[in-house]
């Protein structure tokens, strides 16, 4: 009950006492003044009946909203778990892809040098037939890689729309990029 309903109860009492103590002293309207203070009485207790009711039903519905709230609570903090399990998981494949992928650049930079070596140990007319024929992309890195003379030559051996084809992609792939 709040401090209001405390001090309406203290009052109904007090008016009830005072309605009896005036009956009792034989005070000249007695009747009249007991009937309206019980009337009165009764409706302050009718009104204090409701305002506690309604209390009482505020009560459940916030006792109801904080169980929901404690209820979304725990959703969440599970819902976070998990999504931080997800995010462990994913960190380390990540981790894993990117050491898989370390490794293959490292076996395609070792098969790389390994042709640069072929390809600088044979005569260039006897190599150009088949670096003719050979992925640009790959041609222009192992070209890049090779001796700068031994290069030449067997630029010198190609067809020459290869060569020129060639030789203008190795200059782009030298050339600082520029955004």
């Amino acid at each position: 009950m709040t401090r209001r309903g405390v001090w309406i109860a203290v009052g109904l009492v007090a008016a009830c006492v005072v309605s009896g103590a005036a009956l009792a002293s034989g005070a000249d309207e007695p009747a009249a003044d007991m009937a309206a203070t019980l009337r009165w009485c009764g409706e302050e207790q009718a009104g204090n009946r409701e305002l506690a009711d309604q209390l009482r039903h505020r009560a459940r519905e916030l006792d109801e909203k904080e169980h929901s709230f404690d209820g979304r609570k725990a959703e969440l903090t599970e819902t976070e778990k998990r999504l931080d399990t997800r995010m462990d998981e994913l960190k380390a494949l990540r981790t894993e892809v990117s050491l898989s992928l370390d490794r293959a650049d490292a076996a395609q930079d070792e098969r790389v040098k390994g042709l640069v070596k072929m390809v600088e140990s044979n005569r260039a007319a006897s190599i150009a037939p088949m670096f003719a024929v050979l992925d640009e992309s790959l041609a222009v890195e192992v070209l890049d890689r090779m001796n700068r003379q031994k290069a030449g030559k067997l630029l010198a051996a190609l067809p020459p729309a290869k060569a020129a084809s060639l030789a203008d992609k190795l200059t782009r792939a030298l050339q600082p990029k520029v955004h």
